[in-house]
């Protein structure tokens, strides 16, 4: 699942991960978090998700990273929010614009100044789009670049994955454990059969997943 995976995807416009509309379990659950209104948080992989306009109408100041110049893009024009870049040597362009600003690159490049700190963020499809091998370097980096005490609420979507294959890739409680417990608090939120499920999962007989809502909390 290299670099290139996603960038076509995003020239093709096969964006199907893409919700038209708020996530309901963030706007649900983000009170769980117990956050400052006026915080930094850390979108990873954000694409051009809504979530981050509604989590800055919230008042926080949004901080996403996403490797597709065009998704960063698309996300303030049809926001009809114009923006501006910013180039500094050695880093990575920041697409900034009314409190929320998108770091374009890979997240490996993302060090803690980036997150200014953020006591939050919200993964709901950063850990499940990637492959395993990928999922334990993205844990890893994640955790040293929040500060201790930062909070995340992360959304799983566990199913057969003999059935279809991913993206999203099914992730299990299981798991989680082996990639966050050693330095942070797991908490299960909320769990429950979800039918929104890409095409091709439909396509291989995969009617329903079950979607899980996770509190993790960086102690160490």
């Amino acid at each position: 699942m290299r670099s290139e995976f996603w960038l076509e995807r995003w020239r093709s416009g096969q964006i199907g991960w893409h919700q038209s509309d708020v996530n309901r379990s963030l706007a649900k659950h983000w009170p769980a978090l117990g956050l400052d209104s006026d915080c930094p948080v850390f979108v990873p992989l954000c694409g051009k998700s809504l979530d981050m306009a509604w989590l800055r109408a919230l008042g926080h100041r949004v901080i996403g990273v996403e490797l597709a110049e065009t998704a960063v893009r698309s996300f303030f024009e049809e926001a009809g929010t114009p923006f501006k870049v910013f180039n500094t040597a050695g880093d990575m362009p920041r697409f900034s614009s009314g409190g929320i600003h998108i770091y374009c690159g890979d997240y490996l490049e993302l060090s803690a100044a980036h997150l200014e700190a953020a006591p939050g963020a919200f993964d709901r499809g950063a850990l499940v789009a990637l492959p395993a091998e990928q999922r334990a370097v993205y844990a890893d980096h994640v955790q040293r670049i929040l500060p201790e005490g930062a909070q995340v609420l992360l959304i799983a979507l566990d199913y057969d994955q003999t059935c279809a294959p991913g993206p999203p890739f099914a992730v299990s409680k299981a798991e989680l454990e082996a990639l966050y417990g050693g330095r942070c608090g797991i908490r299960l939120l909320d769990s429950a059969r979800t039918k929104e499920l890409p095409q091709h999962f439909v396509e291989r007989g995969i009617e329903e997943a079950t979607e899980g809502i996770y509190l993790i909390t960086k102690v160490d």
